[in-house]
């Protein structure tokens, strides 16, 4: 495992991220606490020292999963990310956001804190928001700032206020609107940990075609039927070549983020032990530069034909 320094602060990170947010319970369906906790301590034991959540996640519930985590592995071993959501933009309310983050992960501050979502400038500048940012970076509350799901226009008006260290983008074989604020970043030294890495499931090869969703990915553009299937046809490719490797197609949907220019650390979800082990057989190898472009030429040809959707989450355009 290797681990690598965020934007131009000091905090390390390793180079897969465990996502925290299914420990919540919500979005993904019912989960055993006990289960995610088994997931932390796996992914600690095998070399991620890294826990992204988000006061969001389960109400809470995620960050007081990963608190319970910290007290068992301890809290200097650990780099500790969260978000705050939109309803706690302005000034005191994202203090004390921040203030109940710390709380429930029994902490005295964040590795890193991300303001989770852009909104209009109407309802909170961004010159308030960054501003808070930057008191709570003074105040040693969070030792850098992030940006998640912002375009490069957002991100441009947040760095005229204060530091962006990170930016978090949905970013996969599946999912590739932010090439261009991935290159933007890396050339303003900003680190990118993208969520999503496996499409929400897509990605691992164990779904079937015409497979019927009921939880928060009924709504998500990818698991619509005018996409859903296609996806699948990238898998397929995906699975055949990472099956060279020796590797399942979800080791090879990391890998190939892994060897990505502009990539800092995919972040990657598991809900057990057992998920957590395999994802991080993905590290410590890599595809040759042909097997990386057949993976490449059929993530492209899938992403190139999607309509311009402005979130994974539902089918909005921006059209």
């Amino acid at each position: 495992m290797e681990y690598k320094t965020l934007g131009k602060g000091d905090v390390k990170v390793s180079e897969l991220i465990l996502g925290c947010w299914a420990m919540g319970g919500d979005y993904f369906g019912a989960t055993e606490d006990t289960s995610s906790l088994e997931a932390i301590e796996k992914s600690y034991e095998l070399g991620v020292n890294t826990l992204d959540t988000a006061e969001i996640y389960g109400s809470g519930r995620s960050e007081r999963v990963v608190g319970e985590a910290i007290k068992r592995i301890g809290r200097d071993k650990l780099s500790v990310i969260s978000k705050v959501f939109k309803p706690s933009m302005q000034h005191d309310k994202m203090i004390k956001a921040c203030e109940d983050s710390l709380s429930r992960l029994g902490t005295d501050y964040l590795d890193v804190y991300f303001l989770h979502y852009p909104i209009p400038e109407e309802e909170v500048s961004i010159e308030e928001r960054m501003s808070t940012m930057m008191e709570l970076k003074k105040a040693g509350k969070i030792r850098a700032i992030g940006l998640s799901n912002f375009s490069i226009e957002e991100m441009k008006a947040a760095m005229k206020y204060g530091d962006v260290d990170v930016i978090q983008p949905c970013y996969s074989l599946l999912w590739r609107y932010d090439e261009e604020l991935v290159k933007f970043s890396a050339e303003n030294n900003v680190s990118v940990i993208p969520y999503s890495t496996l499409a929400q499931g897509l990605l691992t090869g164990k779904y079937k075609k015409d497979a019927v969703f009921t939880d928060g990915r009924a709504k998500a553009a990818l698991f619509q039927p005018e996409n859903y299937n296609r996806c699948l046809e990238v898998t397929d490719v995906l699975s055949e070549v990472s099956a060279k490797y020796g590797k399942t197609p979800a080791q090879g949907a990391i890998a190939w983020l892994l060897q990505t220019p502009g990539i800092t650390a995919p972040i990657v979800g598991a809900k057990n032990g057992k998920q957590a082990e395999e994802n991080i057989q993905a590290s410590g190898w890599k595809f040759s530069e042909e097997d990386y472009e057949i993976i490449n030429a059929a993530s492209k040809k899938f992403t190139d034909s999607l309509p311009n959707y402005t979130l994974f989450f539902n089918t909005e355009t921006a059209d």
